[in-house]
């Protein structure tokens, strides 16, 4: 499974999704903190593909 982190303002339209935790982490901290918003992180799993065919 790989992980993708979804990013989302409570207050305005401001949402992204982030292939790492890090990058996820520091783009809502940045909105947090220079908007005074409340922000919401979610990681999302993708399953891997199956290999049967």
């Amino acid at each position: 499974m790989e992980g993708v982190y979804h990013v989302v303002c409570h207050k305005c339209p401001f949402e992204g999704l982030y292939g790492s935790a890090t990058h996820a982490t520091v783009e809502r901290t940045a909105h947090e903190q220079e908007y005074d918003h409340r922000v919401s992180s979610l990681q999302i799993e993708r399953p891997t593909p199956p290999t049967e065919v």
